[in-house]
């Protein structure tokens, strides 16, 4: 990279998926997650973000990849002097929901503006922006100073040879690479520790691939610097695969320059930077994760009833045209707080079931379903954070938080992911039998 060392572009790490490009009158800040929980008291950040509210000032603009909180934090951003985010203009992909663009534009940032897919927005003469939409509201961006390539690929689902060359057909080669190193939703129940080694492992094939096919010339591992943090969820952590083990791999294995960075590391482009320090402040962070044990809230039954009709209602209207289908759905609950077995079906709502918990499809507290009733993403917080155990069939509860988020997203109702009609009936028919 030699040949490359006088644009004077600097990348300094803010934290988890965060950090600052910079070069000239321009500071490009990606998915800012400053402090505290993500997904419901689900997940919490491993190491101290330095970065202050205050250094917001230095910002010219804010890219978010989507809507996720540990990307899009708006108790962070409402935390930005208001002075400040006068200052700052918002790039986001072309959404149908809107929700992202218009919570910007209501809380004062100097300007909003809707990325055109496959479009190079040009922030300045020579510093540009690509932003692609992927899968579940999902987007990665190409980001490109002064000929430089950096693709950020965050959250997206990048694990085969087929799904990264048609990106590759799009961006071309890049000269750095930023993508995720670990696992970010449930994986097995509390007992099943080599699953999510398995899940671990998994990500170095991925790593693996998108180097293969985008050829970076440098790795910059992140967005997976989080632990979960709930009672609840807190089992997940025994099988997170670790940074240095990462930068082993990528540096032997793959033969390539890999970048680990600390919150508030600057790295010049073009020059060599050590890493060592980093992973050894964060191994010491590893060790020092704890358990939120104030996190945990009883939520009322007669609340949960009265927020799963109001939840019903909420998805029918959205699809007027599917109110029989979601009629006919059903699944069985077991709340842990409750020590109690419920039905929750799309014609009658939350309601008390005589049957044991073996029979029953989920395990979770009141809280996970509440959060799951009164918000359209909560099932994809719940898949993300982990907070429920499967006892026979989550399909049958999943299903519902699939089509809550279609409509959070304003997307058309997902009968191609609902292919569990039958499967629901059979297990209606089972319950009824006993």
């Amino acid at each position: 990279m030699n040949y490359l060392k006088n644009i004077n572009m600097k990348i300094q790490f803010i934290n988890h998926a965060s950090f600052l490009i910079k070069r000239g009158n321009v500071s490009l800040l990606c998915d800012p997650w400053i402090e505290g929980t993500a997904f419901n008291n689900g997940w919490s950040l491993i190491s101290r973000t330095l970065f202050e509210y205050s250094d917001f000032e230095n910002v010219t603009h804010i890219w978010f990849s989507h809507e996720h909180p540990d990307h899009f934090s708006p108790p962070n951003l409402l935390k930005i002097p208001l002075t400040t985010r006068n200052q700052i203009v918002v790039l986001y992909h072309k959404s149908n929901d809107k929700r992202v663009i218009n919570f910007c534009k209501k809380i004062g940032f100097k300007d909003v503006i809707e990325l055109e897919k496959n479009v190079q927005f040009h922030i300045d003469e020579d510093f540009s922006i690509l932003c692609n939409p992927y899968t579940d509201g999902d987007s990665y961006s190409l980001i490109n100073v002064h000929g430089v390539k950096i693709l950020n690929l965050n959250d997206c689902v990048v694990d085969s040879y087929e799904k990264a060359s048609e990106i590759y057909k799009i961006i071309g080669k890049v000269d750095v690479l930023f993508t995720q190193f670990g696992y970010a939703n449930k994986i097995g129940n509390s007992k099943d520790y080599e699953i999510r080694k398995a899940s671990a492992r998994e990500k170095l094939k991925r790593i693996k691939i998108q180097s293969s096919i985008f050829n970076p010339s440098t790795i910059v591992p992140f967005a997976s610097f989080i632990y979960f943090s709930h009672p609840e969820n807190y089992y997940m952590n025994d099988g997170i695969i670790k940074i240095d083990e990462i930068f082993n791999y990528i540096t032997m294995k793959l033969k390539k320059d890999c970048l680990v960075m600390y919150p508030n590391d600057i790295w010049k482009f073009g020059t060599k930077f050590n890493s060592t320090n980093a992973i050894q402040k964060y191994l010491l962070d590893y060790n020092k994760i704890k358990i939120f044990k104030d996190s945990i809230l009883i939520i009322d039954e007669l609340t949960l009833i009265e927020n799963s009709i109001l939840f019903l209602q909420k998805i029918k209207d959205g699809y007027p045209k599917k109110k029989e289908f979601i009629n006919s759905m059903n699944t069985f609950i077991y709340l842990s707080d409750y020590k109690k077995s419920f039905s929750f079906s799309g014609k009658n709502g939350l309601v008390a079931a005589n049957i044991h918990k073996n029979l029953c499809d989920i395990e979770l507290s009141s809280d996970s379903l509440n959060y799951c009733f009164k918000e359209l993403w909560g099932g994809d917080t719940l898949n993300v954070n982990a907070r429920f155990q499967v006892i026979n069939n989550y399909d049958t509860f999943r299903n519902f938080g699939i089509i809550s988020s279609c409509l959070n997203r304003q997307e058309e109702f997902p009968f191609k992911t609902l292919s569990f009609l039958q499967k629901i009936q059979l297990k209606i028919q089972k319950i009824i039998k006993l």
